[in-house]
Order: C-alpha cells, then structure tokens, then sequence
C-alpha cells in the first residue's frame, strides 16, 4: 500500500483538519471526505459548496505546480487542461455515481 505523507506544519497546527482522502483501489476510486464542515459550524457564514470548489481549485492548482517542477510541464497549460477534463467529466459522471455518506 503506498500512502502520501501529510504536508510540512499540519502536525504543528492543533486545529488541522483532514478534508479529502482519495485511493485507488480494486481498480476504484475511494473516496473519504468531511462533509458539512463549514455548514455545521457555529460561527461561519461560508458556503459548503462555495467552499468545496476552492478546495478543489487548490488542488488542480496544487497538480499543475508540482508538475511543473517534477516534470516541466507549463502550468498554465496544466490549469486549462485540468478545467476542461473537471468539466468533460461531471458531465459525462453525473448519473450512476456509487457510495454513500457515513456519519
């Protein structure tokens, strides 16, 4: 099993917090996320959605950059590529998806 190693300073933060766990698995996606962060919280007004998609752009940016410095790869290139790929497949996943929510 091959598992990442959290970043540099999330130990030294007490209120670090997991968001997203991503395998793949038996040829799968698996997926654990944290749901309901931001709207179960006593004292925020942040948009869960609103704040998933930043999540999710701080990833794609996260990708583009660490391919740029591992492999060469243009960055902006990278970005516009991992838009459209996003975007071709919702659209293509948007019926059939598996899994459920645990509490």
């Amino acid at each position: 099993m091959r598992e990442l190693t959290k970043p540099t300073g999330v130990d030294a933060d007490p209120r670090a917090t997991e968001m997203i766990r991503f395998w793949l698995a038996n040829n799968e996606p698996n997926i654990s996320l944290l749901l309901g962060m931001w709207e179960d919280a006593d004292d925020s007004d942040v948009d869960e959605l609103w704040a998933w998609g930043n999540v999710l752009a701080d990833i794609a940016q996260h990708i583009a950059n660490g391919l740029e410095q591992s492999h060469g790869w243009d960055y902006s290139s990278s970005m516009e590529t991992l838009r459209q790929a996003f975007i071709q497949a919702s659209r293509e996943r948007d019926l059939g998806l598996e899994g459920g929510y645990v509490e």
